[in-house]
């Protein structure tokens, strides 16, 4: 049986994610979607991969091909594809993308979407090729639990703070459990991993859970409604456009209007875009952010720190300094001029005079 391509991946979330968002510097959302370049490859950039699987794997391989542009999170299980075996004696797959390997076998499995041709070489070992591990177990029941009842094309909004639910306790019970031999979407370590350092190690082609596949088209569905729906975003068709400002010596603080109050969809998409401030995010109704703040007198840039509260149409902006390892608070200068809301962050920004 073959043994090919190895490949690396790190081990934090943010640093994995680098591989589905390498064709993405930034949420950004227009409304002329066709009019966007999309890049259309294999989860591992390629456009001709190797993957072996054991006799008797069922899988949907559309989740390994990745649909990316600067507004589009996409795999080819949620967009137009078709899909051909070169022996369906061996290895059948439907036009839906699933995939059964009866036999042990070397096949071609040709996905065609986005006038893109893509090839996997896949080779079919023996069944139990792989052993059955706890961990092996414990990630093909955690996917199963993730993607019950998961939409198929779109996440709406009536879906997304349940289904980020789950996919937040997925990844929790992967970094539990599963980290140290396979990789989220089912790929064998060559090697195990020592611990969850940040230290980059080699994968093997071996797919020992084929169905974790699914975390793919998961994880682009959460990341669709993302790009939908920022609130900070200058090219989400759903930014916050703010109507007036008023900064105060005073208080220390800036009060931002909005010409609309702030939705759920905006809450659960600013959570996402603002993991860092949410880590614990369970609530509907709120999120912390941060917004940029320009002094255009002293011409110095600061951050501002803000709570989103669903049905708002106010936002009280803290402009804050980093240093120290922590945030401080930053005085508003009477008489000086601040500008909220860059290009850079989220659409209208708005001057106003420290009174």
């Amino acid at each position: 049986m073959r043994r090919g391509l190895k490949r690396k991946i790190s081990i934090g979330v943010s640093v994995f994610l680098m591989i589905l968002f390498a064709v993405i510097a930034l949420p950004q959302m227009t409304a002329d979607v066709q009019a966007e370049t999309l890049r259309t490859t294999w989860y591992d950039l390629s456009t001709e991969t190797s993957m072996t699987v054991e006799a008797g794997s069922k899988f949907y391989i559309g989740d390994f091909v990745m649909v990316l542009g600067q507004k589009t999170s996409a795999t080819a299980s949620m967009r137009k594809a078709t899909y051909k075996s070169s022996d369906t004696k061996l290895v059948t797959v439907s036009q839906k993308g699933y995939v059964n390997a009866k036999k042990e076998s070397i096949v071609d499995i040709t996905v065609a979407c986005q006038g893109k041709t893509l090839v996997c070489h896949l080779t079919v070992d023996s069944k139990n090729a792989f052993g059955n591990s706890k961990q092996e177990k414990q990630l093909r029941a955690a996917i199963k639990t993730l993607t019950k009842g998961m939409p198929s094309e779109k996440l709406t909004s009536g879906k997304a703070f349940n289904f980020i639910t789950k996919y937040r306790k997925f990844l929790n019970n992967y970094y539990k459990n599963s980290v140290t031999k396979l990789s989220y979407d089912g790929f064998l370590y060559n090697n195990e991993r020592p611990a969850a350092d940040g230290v980059d190690e080699f994968r093997s082609e071996m797919l020992a859970v084929p169905e974790a596949g699914r975390f793919w088209t998961a994880y682009a569905l959460i990341r669709q409604f993302q790009l939908n729906n920022d609130p900070t975003s200058t090219k989400s068709g759903n930014a916050m456009k703010v109507t007036s400002v008023a900064a105060s010596s005073k208080s220390g603080k800036i009060t931002a209007q909005l010409n609309k109050a702030i939705t759920q969809d905006q809450i659960l998409a600013a959570q996402l875009t603002f993991s860092d401030y949410n880590v614990a995010a369970g609530s509907k109704k709120k999120a912390d952010i941060t917004v940029s703040i320009y002094d255009q007198t002293a011409r110095t840039f600061y951050k501002g720190k803000v709570t989103l509260k669903k049905g708002s149409k106010q936002l009280t902006i803290q402009p804050v300094i980093y240093r120290g390892l922590k945030y401080h608070n930053v005085s508003l200068i009477k008489g000086h001029v601040y500008m909220v809301g860059s290009s850079m962050n989220w659409a209208g920004g708005k001057k106003a005079t420290a009174k």
